[in-house]
């Protein structure tokens, strides 16, 4: 409850700051808010169709991504509020308000009062770029004169703060979106009606080609990219193609798979027939020397000319026939130009076995008629065994012609196998150089598909962008605000003000009350003694003081001890001039008109704070004699002692003890510093158990009132408001 008390003084002690300081500031709002002009607003609404429109790029019951359909009508928004949309919206209302300003009357584009603050503020050299006759000119020629320059006027009406074409202006456009529906709702509030007007057509027309812009730049750029990938991915397939045709003539390469089968087939085919031939071969020679070792006269054919001629001739002529029969041209192979001449052809064939024929026959004429002359040693006829022995010199000549013809043969297929290898490799590497760039092409198409449905899909959503509700020229203007505002400057400066004395009060170390000494000091005061008080109140002085010293002189009296002689009050100080001896002299008059003998000492005049006895004294009696014209010790009851500041001399801590209670005067209107709290801490320590108070001087009338209660006048107002901070609203009396 003291708190409350304590609350509520505090705000009827600020009462008038918290009266007058907003009462002041919310006159002024009012004035001010009334010199200035009404506002228009204006709306439309454009129809996006973002969220229910038609997309060719979805498939029918797709799901819809509300997180994506989210973004893109945030981004909508923000390029409708993007600082390169108000600025292309502010030059081109710049421009138009310029092509028609008439300083005398109001125009569909701008008032005649604005008209007037815009020429008075536009320099001459803008005004010299006004085209009266075409806006698009007058653009034109701002657009050509505007540059980044701190000085340039068309530059700087964006980023300056002129109240139609700043960035400070424009973007108290208010952009929202309908509930969650594809619908946005674009609001302008300004003092012009036709530049409101004006702006929101300007601004419908501008943030289409922005958005416009942006997002088909963004396929644009992607289209433009795929398309030269797809010519240079395309350009290097063909040149690999070409560079595989052309290896495969220079290779003679028409199928490498088959051709590499038919090569395997003849190598198959030649080892077979090499090892019959050599089979052959071998037979006949050992038939050949076994009928040679049963022959004596077989040196006899060795010996003949015509024999060996006609046998050589044969070998010839197997030579020639095993190679016109083997050596037929293939697919890719070489010609044996470094080889003999040979038949490649089977044309000769014919004529070949006929003439072999013939020297065959004419050779065994010649055999027979040498054999005919000779018989064996065992004396068989030699006809039967030289046809044998001539039979097996054929098969030997006929097969070691062949042999001849197989190791050719065997040579042709080493280099077609030498030929053929490295193109296998070379082959199988530019069909995989082939295959990556051809599925390179065809990914990079399917993206330049993909890319260019995306614009297509993104033509059509721009296409949706409709104005469904076209913006109005306002004609009413906004309902006013002045009254909330005047409300809000004035509950805002009484909060300030609150705040203010809050915090002061917080941080303040005055004294001026009993809760707030105390909760300072951490003392206990005893009571309050007036000041001069205020000018309707000074002539109630004498009578305030001589009721707070009966308070305080009552509140004393507690603390004597009856059977002792003489009680002692030890009125105490930090600092000159706290009034010890104004309160002394009414306590000395309360307790003589209770007919008590009082006794009053005074450190300036009774006795001297640099003596020995007052600084060793253990009581009264030792430092100060009676007089005369005083009352003794012995016969007081009271003796009110003034001590010297206690910042200028030291009290004996027995005559601290020895009193009946320590009262340390404490000026009210003063701040308590730490020194004076150090002090009243010493005094506390060295009086042991006696106590020790704080009084407040010089307090104010409702902090004495707080110990004594109601003092004069009585009015019944008075009474009325006392019974009011005394929370006894309810009281009868």
């Amino acid at each position: 409850m003291n708190y409350i008390a304590y609350t509520a003084r505090f705000l009827y002690r600020i009462k008038w700051w918290l009266i007058v300081c907003p009462t002041l500031v919310a006159l002024a709002v009012f004035f001010k808010m009334g010199a200035q002009p009404r506002t228009y607003k204006s709306t439309t609404t454009i129809y996006t169709g973002i969220v229910s429109g038609y997309d060719i790029t979805s498939t029918e019951g797709t799901r819809q991504d509300w997180n994506v359909i989210n973004n893109a009508m945030d981004n909508l928004i923000n390029i409708i509020l993007s600082q390169s949309t108000l600025k292309n919206v502010s030059i081109r209302l710049y421009a138009q308000d310029l092509t028609h300003l008439d300083t005398e009357k109001d125009n569909k584009y701008l008032t005649a009062r604005t008209s007037r603050y815009l020429k008075a503020r536009t320099p001459d050299d803008v005004m010299a770029l006004v085209d009266p006759a075409s806006e698009e000119k007058t653009l034109e020629n701002l657009r050509n004169y505007e540059k980044a320059d701190h000085d340039n006027h068309v530059y700087g009406i964006f980023h300056w703060s002129p109240p139609y074409y700043s960035y400070d202006a424009l973007s108290r456009i208010k952009v929202r979106r309908v509930a969650s529906s594809d619908m946005l709702e674009i609001s302008y509030e300004n003092d012009d009606p036709y530049i409101v007007y004006n702006t929101l057509l300007i601004l419908n027309d501008e943030f289409v080609k922005q958005y416009r812009d942006l997002r088909f730049g963004e396929t644009n750029n992607v289209i433009a990219y795929f398309e030269s990938e797809l010519d240079r991915v395309g350009r290097n397939l063909r040149n690999l193609e070409d560079s595989l045709r052309d290896y495969n003539v220079e290779h003679k390469v028409i199928n490498y798979d088959e051709q590499t089968k038919h090569i395997a087939a003849l190598s198959r085919d030649y080892e077979l027939r090499y090892e019959e031939i050599l089979l052959n071969f071998e037979s006949a020679e050992k038939l050949r020397t076994s009928i040679e070792q049963q022959l004596e006269g077989l040196q006899t054919f060795h010996n003949n000319t015509q024999f060996i001629e006609k046998l050589h001739s044969i070998g010839n002529l197997y030579s020639r026939l095993s190679a016109a029969e083997a050596f037929q041209p293939t697919p890719g192979s070489e010609p044996l130009s470094d080889k003999e001449t040979l038949p490649t052809s089977r044309s000769n064939v014919g004529q070949l076995r006929q003439k072999l024929d013939e020297e065959t026959r004419s050779l065994q004429q010649i055999t027979t008629n040498i054999a005919n002359q000779q018989y064996t040693k065992e004396g068989l006829s030699t006809t039967s065994i030289i046809g044998e022995w001539l039979a097996a010199v054929l098969l030997a000549e006929k097969s070691k012609a062949e042999l001849g013809v197989m190791k050719l043969r065997k040579g042709e297929l080493d280099e077609k196998y030498v030929h053929f290898s490295p193109v296998g490799s070379t082959l199988k590497r530019k069909g995989r150089e082939i295959n990556f760039s051809e599925q390179s092409y065809l990914s990079i198409l399917s993206a330049l598909n993909a890319a260019r449905l995306r614009q297509k899909n993104l033509q059509m959503t721009s296409a949706t962008l409709k104005i469904i509700n076209a913006p109005v020229l306002p004609i009413a203007a906004e309902p006013y605000k002045r009254k909330l505002f005047v409300a809000a400057a004035f509950l805002a400066t009484m909060l300030f003000v609150l705040g203010f004395f809050i915090l002061l009060e917080l941080l303040d170390r005055t004294l001026r009350d009993k809760v707030r000494a105390e909760r300072i000091t951490g003392g206990r005061v005893i009571g309050a003694f007036p000041g001069k008080g205020r000018f309707g109140q000074r002539r109630f002085t004498k009578q305030y003081r001589e009721i707070a010293a009966r308070y305080i002189g009552n509140a004393a009296i507690n603390y004597f001890e009856p059977s002792a002689r003489p009680n002692v009050l030890n009125i105490l100080s930090t600092e000159h001039g706290d009034g010890k001896s104004l309160i002394i002299e009414y306590l000395a008059d309360f307790f003589r008109e209770a007919n008590m003998k009082v006794r009053v000492v005074e450190w300036n005049r009774d006795f001297d704070i640099e003596q020995k006895s007052y600084l060793l004294a253990e009581k009264l009696e030792d430092f100060v004699q009676d007089k005369p014209d005083q009352v003794p010790f012995a016969e007081a009851d009271v003796v009110l002692v003034e001590y010297p500041p206690l910042t200028e001399s030291s009290i004996p801590k027995e005559l601290l003890r020895h009193a009946a209670l320590d009262i340390v005067i404490a000026p009210a209107n003063r701040t308590w510093k730490d020194t004076d709290q150090l002090l009243f801490e010493k005094v506390e320590k060295l009086a042991g158990r006696t106590p020790v108070t704080l009084c407040l001087n010089c307090a104010r009338r409702d902090v004495v009132q707080s110990f004594t209660g109601l003092m004069p006048p009585y009015g019944r107002l008075r009474r009325l408001g006392y019974q009011i901070s005394q929370f006894g609203f309810t009281a009868v009396k």
